[in-house]
């Protein structure tokens, strides 16, 4: 079953919300529950889930700025006058400057485009 973004987001939320109060001290599941206004079986399910979750999991991404995006168009730029991203037919190699950079295809063709 499919859970919506907004869902999953909540979710998040809430977990990220039970970690810090068990930091802060608060173990009992249904003082815990009471904090949060959810039921204690719903504390279990997040306890467990909080063992497997990583740093990462705890963190919401932020959206780029508009200096992130310039420098990394500046930097796509400098790409495309370097030679060894392209191949031996002389086609640029988009899917290189794509991994080395982390960025998506539609990035890159919209810099090749003069977006």
């Amino acid at each position: 079953m499919k859970i919506s973004y907004h869902r999953r987001r909540k979710i998040k939320t809430r977990r990220i919300a039970l970690d810090k109060l068990i930091k802060e001290g608060i173990e009992d599941p249904k003082e815990l529950a009471v904090l949060l206004k959810v039921t204690p079986p719903t504390i279990k399910r997040d306890l467990k889930a909080l063992l497997t979750m990583t740093k990462e999991d705890f963190m919401f991404k932020t959206k780029a700025t508009s200096e992130d995006i310039l420098e990394k168009k500046d930097l796509i730029l400098k790409m495309l006058d370097d030679e060894n991203y392209y191949n031996d037919s002389g086609e640029l190699n988009i899917k290189e400057i794509c991994l080395e950079l982390k960025t998506s295809r539609s990035t890159v063709l919209s810099v090749l485009n003069g977006e």
